[in-house]
């Protein structure tokens, strides 16, 4: 399941003083006559349109009028395609977790899935026999793959891979007489449009363009209505912007904006399509397009009135209960714990009161034992602009700055050896971040591995030679979507890393571990060579690693296991020396987990539970409660700070004051 995160509303259940239940918030009608991001299918009738809407399939007359929603608003439904006979119409959808094939009666009944599995699968379209159906898939290595053009007969279930060359194929539509598929694709920097022998998989190139193509359309004349981008949009390269229909090479839009979808063929030479927001027919013999007018009526709710607003108190200054507990590690010899609160570092002995080692004005964070427990680091921005490096000596009780760099370097951790520290060295917006290594001795700082999009906090491994952290593996290059695995890298400070453009990591997922609970024995996946030293592993395949923040992976001291949170919950499993993955995750939780910590026996680990500190028995799972007192009481500023705005919006009009 590849995680995409849904924020879901809940409304309680308010009782009055009498016991009778309040009355649920009123809905709003909101009718609207224009769609973004909207495609539109006829019918082969030609009397009814399909379309997709705010994320749900609707259908509306052919000449135009009042649109009905047919599917419920819980699908992301996109691209609607009519069966041949008028019985169906498929889409694909985001209901279950990931992208799959959907089809639906026109009248809304009998909504049910045609596809299933990790992977997206897109773009559906029905051969005109109404045997078939092909869509595009990412299916493939659940560490990086790309898309390709598939087919599912409808009659059987089964499906079949038609392209496989390595670049993303996307967008089929079928030839007239059903024995080719063309689609559009990345090979060539994306600007033609190929076609698939369905019996033999051979292809051809059937047409190029001065920009991006984007959905063939293949109509019954023979003729191919295709999507041309130009300009510094979507790799449309140079040129004035543009988002247009071509036939070979023919403009047929004008000035039109053209959403980038599939024309639906209503005869031999007219065409429904979605331009500037409104359904169009036109004729791709040239001439005036027809607007068909519509009108869809949304329900929204106000949310001033779905929820109790929750009271502030801004200005006691009574001591409060502290529950932002960041990145708490267990000391190698499992005596204390070390955390940042309230933007200071605490140490407190397990069982113990917590001490503020830092009590200071400046934000620290992100604390990290050394091998023999003597020493911390961790991140300050005092003295500072930006977040450094600190290291305090724990038998002193000293401290001091070990970095100096116009980056922010957090989540350090130290080598085994205790000679070296790994970090993530944040260096663009939203944490991209290098990753980095500081020799502690001579204060030198290394780059080991080019930017990557939010890694996590690294963990080393038993012999001080490779770093692994979580990162996201996407599926493929068209889409961001992917899954947190786990991604090793050379910590060798001899040999920064030289990133090469398009360069392939080395990935492998484990095989036959469909999910945590009851998986059964893996089998080695393919490797892909690559000669920077970049390694995936998928312990899970398709399943991702909770959070690339606090979510792990952490190697154990002996080197022998890895621990994660999945699905909410710890999980360990086995690892060789290398961080390859020997076995599936084993859950040793049940509550929800964070922020996982090895002990230096490598059989206890603590993690955070809610607000509460627990450390486990990764052998008998024995869990025990480390109790945590710490209260902090509010600075609350005295005096009066006047802001002098030029103009205000107070969210409760539309007019700017």
């Amino acid at each position: 399941m590849r995680c995409r995160w849904v924020e879901i509303g809940v409304l309680g259940l308010v009782t009055v003083l009498t016991g009778a239940q309040a009355p649920p918030p009123a809905s709003i009608d909101v009718t609207v006559h224009e769609g973004t991001s909207m495609s539109v299918a006829v019918s082969p009738d030609g009397r009814t349109l399909a379309v997709d809407l705010q994320g749900s399939i609707w259908t509306l007359p052919a000449a135009g009028g009042p649109a009905t929603r047919i599917t419920d608003i819980y699908n992301d439904a996109r691209q609607p395609t009519w069966s041949p006979d008028g019985k169906w119409i498929s889409f694909f959808a985001y209901r279950d977790g990931g992208y799959d094939i959907w089809t639906v009666a026109p009248d809304g009944s009998n909504q049910h899935k045609l596809t299933w599995g990790p992977f997206d699968d897109r773009e559906p379209i029905w051969s005109h026999d109404g045997t078939r159906i092909a869509f595009s898939s990412d299916r493939g290595n659940a560490l990086g793959s790309d898309y390709n053009i598939w087919m599912l007969d409808t009659r059987t279930g089964g499906l079949r891979q038609l392209t496989k060359a390595p670049s993303d194929d996307y967008m089929p539509s079928w030839s007239p007489d059903d024995k080719e598929i063309a689609f559009a694709s990345a090979r060539e920097d994306g600007q033609s449009v190929w076609a698939v022998n369905v019996a033999d998989g051979s292809e051809r190139k059937v047409s190029s363009a001065a920009g991006r193509v984007d959905a063939p359309s293949w109509g019954p004349n023979g003729q191919i209505v295709y999507h041309v981008t130009t300009g510094g949009g979507r790799g449309g390269g140079g040129g004035a912007e543009g988002s247009r229909y071509e036939i070979a090479g023919r403009p047929l839009t004008g000035s039109e904006n053209v959403f980038a979808f599939r024309a639906s063929w209503a005869a031999s030479s007219d065409f429904f399509y979605v331009s500037d927001g409104k359904i169009r027919k036109r004729s791709a013999g040239g001439g005036s397009p027809q607007t068909v007018e519509f009108a869809a009526t949304l329900q929204v709710t106000r949310a001033d009135t779905a929820y109790t607003h929750r009271k502030r108190d801004f200005t006691s200054t009574s001591p409060r209960q502290v529950l932002g507990v960041v990145r708490p590690v267990i000391s190698p010899d499992g005596k204390q714990i070390a955390f940042a609160a309230v933007g200071d570092i605490y140490v407190m002995p397990v069982g113990g009161k917590p001490e503020n080692i830092t009590r200071d004005r400046a934000l620290d964070t992100d604390p990290s034992w050394s091998p023999d427990g003597t020493e911390l680091v961790y991140s300050s921005d005092k003295d500072s602009e930006h977040l450094q490096l600190w290291i305090r000596d724990m038998r002193t009780g000293q401290s001091r700055r070990v970095t100096h760099l116009t980056t922010q370097p957090q989540g350090a951790t130290w080598s085994p050896d205790g000679k070296r520290i790994a970090f993530f060295n944040v260096d663009g917006m939203w944490r991209v971040a290098q990753m980095s290594v500081l020799d502690v001795a001579s204060g030198t700082v290394t780059k080991v591995h080019d930017t990557l999009a939010q890694p996590g906090t690294p963990t080393w491994s038993p012999d001080g030679k490779r770093i692994a952290l979580a990162e996201v593996a996407p599926f493929t290059r068209r889409f961001r979507e992917g899954t947190n695995q786990v991604l090793t890298i050379a910590a060798d400070v001899g040999r920064p890393f030289q990133g090469r453009p398009g360069a392939e990591p080395e990935r492998l997922a484990l095989r036959g571990a469909g999910n945590i609970a009851g998986a059964g024995t893996p089998q080695r996946g393919v490797l892909r060579p690559d000669n920077d030293g970049d390694k995936w592993y998928a312990p899970v395949p398709a399943l991702s690693i909770d959070s690339r923040g606090g979510c792990g992976p952490v190697w154990s001291p002996d080197g022998t296991k890895m621990a994660a949170i999945y699905e909410g919950v710890l999980a360990v499993w086995p690892v060789s020396t290398a961080g390859e993955p020997l076995g599936p995750p084993r859950r040793i939780t049940t509550e929800s987990a964070h922020a996982p910590s090895w002990a230096g026996d490598s059989r206890h680990i603590l993690y955070q539970s809610i607000d509460k500190l627990r450390i486990i028995d990764v052998e008998t799972g024995e869990v025990r409660t480390v109790p945590l007192d710490l209260k902090y009481t509010p600075a609350i500023p005295k005096g009066r700070i006047i802001v002098h705005a030029g103009k205000l919006v107070d969210m409760k009009s539309p007019t700017v004051r």
